[in-house]
């Protein structure tokens, strides 16, 4: 089995979209495209960015056309829900199709492919505490089986009662074994047990519920995701993913998720 032990990244994120909220350097206003096909459907999702010094927040907005297309020859056209979403319960993503995202913003074309990896499953979770530079840190680890040969990289999110709790991207070029353990740094003892209004957003709490989201991603999506993590520390922006001077990206993804409840009783020694 291989091992991949790191600590990830908090990031703010909207829960049901998905959208990633990111320190942009001081720019003129850009348009923001995060478009998602998976096993499960697809969503587009367009807002528009903000000057730093701008108290309003935009909400999303509606374009002119926003097409899903795929190598097999089959299209769609979105249709406009509210805030700036567009979703497709019947577009549906198949491994090893390549997909394309097309979006009409007046009158200028924005387009990004990406390809479907194969399917993954988690197969076991469980929790323990283990010691690092002198604190003990709560870990999640995930044991997830992945059906192809195709699958490099991963992208993971952590519930929390139905909010973003955090989120990472891994690579893993070892192709000796389809079995990966994820090794998830979650939260710190002497904080839990503190229990500061302050850290709530980083405490996981009794009874709290708990859903672990797993997805095969392509490399392009890996890219713009782990530039995206970086751009936090940075205070830059991510690499560009569309063709033209648009933000976002654009993932084909298989998808795997397992949900539990929250029980200290739980957590090995």
């Amino acid at each position: 089995m291989k091992s991949l032990h790191y600590m990830a990244a908090l990031f703010l994120l909207c829960s049901c979209t998905e959208e990633i909220q990111l320190d942009y350097r001081p720019i003129d206003p850009l348009y923001v495209i995060e478009g998602h096909v998976s096993n499960e459907g697809s969503e587009v999702v367009i807002t528009g960015t903000r000057d730093i010094d701008d108290p309003v927040l935009k909400t999303g907005v509606e374009v002119q056309s926003v097409v899903l297309s795929s190598d097999n020859g089959i299209k769609e056209t979105l249709t406009y829900r509210e805030d700036g979403i567009y979703r497709s319960l019947s577009f549906i993503g198949i491994p090893g199709q390549t997909y394309t995202l097309t979006v009409i913003i007046d009158g200028e074309s924005f387009t990004s492919s990406s390809t479907m990896p194969g399917i993954t499953e988690i197969v076991s979770t469980r929790m323990r505490w283990e010691e690092m530079m002198g604190n003990d840190m709560l870990h999640l680890i995930v044991d997830v089986c992945d059906k192809a040969d195709d699958i490099n990289y991963y992208y993971y999110r952590i519930l929390r009662n139905g909010k973003l709790f955090k989120w990472n991207v891994m690579r893993d070029l070892d192709s000796s074994s389809n079995t990966v353990q994820f090794d998830i740094s979650c939260m710190n003892r002497d904080k839990a047990e503190k229990n500061d209004p302050e850290d709530y957003d980083s405490i996981l709490f009794e009874g709290d519920d708990i859903t672990i989201e797993v997805r095969a991603i392509d490399m392009k999506a890996y890219d713009y995701l782990f530039s995206a993590k970086l751009s936090g520390q940075n205070h830059s922006n991510p690499v560009y993913d569309f063709d033209g001077e648009v933000l976002g990206y654009f993932s084909a993804y298989s998808s795997t998720s397992k949900s539990f409840v929250f029980h200290y009783s739980d957590i090995e020694d």
